[in-house]
């Protein structure tokens, strides 16, 4: 019997669930390779069989689910120490707590890269946030050090 080969929508549905759950280059290829006994490293070598077992398999595997998630929250936690870093939050209370979520959703709706709420970005979204939250930290950095060293040249030509 002979396989029929995975179609273009299998191939689109595959690399957006891939992308979604956050995997990398080298993930993906592991995950072909098993899943195809070592006979195939990409997408389109897979049979269109191979290809419905693959989907139904990331749209429901619980593990990867938690894998995503758990990555999600992991980039959440980073963006909004940063913030702290930053001085854009503050607080330890509860009521701080919630009031620093509306200042970075609004900051992220309105200035972010990817203009939702954090809860609505995906990894990639995050990710990029992350990034940006990360350039904020470093041009604060650079500018504290460059406040500093103007107001130690002042007062050395005094």
């Amino acid at each position: 019997m002979v396989e029929t080969q995975i179609t273009p929508a299998q191939i689109r549905k595959i690399q957006t669930l891939f992308t979604r759950f956050g995997f990398g280059r080298e993930d993906k290829k592991e995950i072909i390779l098993r899943l195809t006994r070592n006979r195939a490293s990409s997408t389109k070598d897979i049979t269109k069989t191979e290809a419905m077992y693959l989907i139904d398999y990331l749209e429901g595997n619980d593990e990867v689910k938690k894998a995503y998630k758990k990555k999600c929250l992991a980039e959440v936690k980073s963006i909004y120490r940063l913030s702290y870093e930053i001085g854009m939050c503050y607080g330890e209370t509860y009521e701080d707590k919630m009031m620093n979520i509306a200042v970075i959703n609004k900051f992220c709706r309105e200035r972010g890269t990817v203009k939702k709420n954090i809860k609505e970005m995906d990894l990639k979204e995050l990710k990029k946030t992350k990034k940006q939250f990360e350039a904020m930290l470093q041009n604060n950095i650079n500018s504290a050090v460059n406040k500093a060293t103007n107001k130690i040249l002042k007062e050395t030509e005094k």
